[in-house]
């Protein structure tokens, strides 16, 4: 079980982690909407293809960073109603010293494992 002080430390950490991934994001938003002189597209088809890869870069990494605000955004809601730091699939409390290095983890270690082996045997599978 959390105390009120783990759960306050990990509540500010998220909150900040999420002020930054914004501001990140409105940057990259930004960045693509006014691109720089050196950003535009022409030239020959090599600096086209730069541009394009760089371009397909951003929004990749825009894409990241809009995943994980939904997941801190979800993790803050479980704060407020008082189901944060236990498993989603077996409900036992997650260690304080993962949810430190992971605050939006929902699973347990024993369960995150058991989902990554899982994905891997679905690939495999899916790869035949």
């Amino acid at each position: 079980m959390l105390t009120k002080e783990q759960i306050k430390e990990l509540r500010d950490n998220l909150e900040q982690d999420l002020i930054d991934l914004e501001k990140r994001n409105r940057e990259k938003v930004n960045e693509m909407e006014h691109p720089g002189e050196t950003d535009t597209f022409h030239g020959d088809e090599a600096d086209q293809a730069t541009y394009m890869e760089q371009r397909s870069r951003l929004l990749r990494l825009r894409d990241r960073d809009r995943k994980l605000i939904n997941k801190i955004q979800k993790t803050i809601s479980k704060l407020e109603n008082g189901t944060y730091g236990t498993c989603d699939a077996c409900g036992i409390d997650i260690p304080y010293e993962r949810l430190k290095l992971r605050p939006v983890a929902d699973l347990c270690i024993e369960c995150k494992q058991a989902q990554e082996e899982r994905e891997e045997r679905d690939k495999l599978f899916k790869r035949r």
